[in-house]
């Protein structure tokens, strides 16, 4: 059965269990945690086995690349080439439930697959995750944490019943939102929604862009 670290009311996780589930990570193990999309399973990005174990719990295809965490701007800006679009839209949507598909850089290939031209990243903007992301000084792979097909699962002890045995640590952050994160293409010069999610195509439309 997974180790279960508590965050306090406030969603707050202490530094030491941040640190030791960065660490879990880092090392390939596999952790469920609150975002504001969620609970989601994630681990290590830089080490395949650990992107392959997420989608054994998962029961998902491996046809086709996770997409990636990291806890601030500039982690981001060392895996993907980043665009004056990314960097308008990351002021208004940042942090947050959007991701943003980009072209990794020579170093972000090791979180994608050579035929997929994009990345998709996200800053959470739930602090736990954060937390964990930082502590673990390594861009994570997620996926949310039920089995494909099946409803999201919003708290700890729902992610526990479902998948607890196949995990390795849980971090409980209570209850959290039912969601997907939005993806938005910020390769271009305007923004293009992919895929519909929390942030409203209208929200993702009227931010500032580089030309604005």
């Amino acid at each position: 059965m997974p180790e279960i670290l508590k965050t306090d009311a406030a969603g707050i996780l202490s530094a030491a269990d941040a640190a030791k589930i960065g660490a879990a990570a880092k090392g390939t193990r596999t952790v469920a945690f609150p975002t504001e999309s969620g609970y989601a399973l994630g681990s290590t990005g830089l080490i395949k086995a650990a992107t392959r174990r997420l989608l054994q719990i998962k029961e998902r295809s491996t046809l086709k690349p996770l997409p990636v965490m990291v806890h601030s701007v500039d982690e981001a800006k060392k895996w993907v080439e980043w665009t004056a679009l990314a960097d308008a839209l990351a002021v208004k949507l940042w942090p947050g439930p959007v991701a943003f598909l980009l072209k990794p850089t020579a170093q972000g290939r090791l979180l994608t697959f050579p035929e997929y031209p994009n990345v998709a990243i996200r800053v959470p903007s739930h602090s736990a995750a954060r937390a964990i992301l930082a502590a673990s000084g390594v861009p994570w792979v997620y996926t949310s944490a039920n089995k494909s097909g099946q409803p999201p699962l919003l708290s700890a002890d729902a992610v526990a019943a479902a998948l607890g045995a196949e995990l390795d640590f849980i971090v409980d952050g209570g209850a959290v939102p039912a969601g997907d994160a939005t993806i938005v293409d910020a390769t271009g010069e305007r923004p293009r929604v992919t895929k519909a999610g929390l942030i409203s195509a209208e929200l993702v439309q009227g931010a500032p862009t580089a030309s604005q």
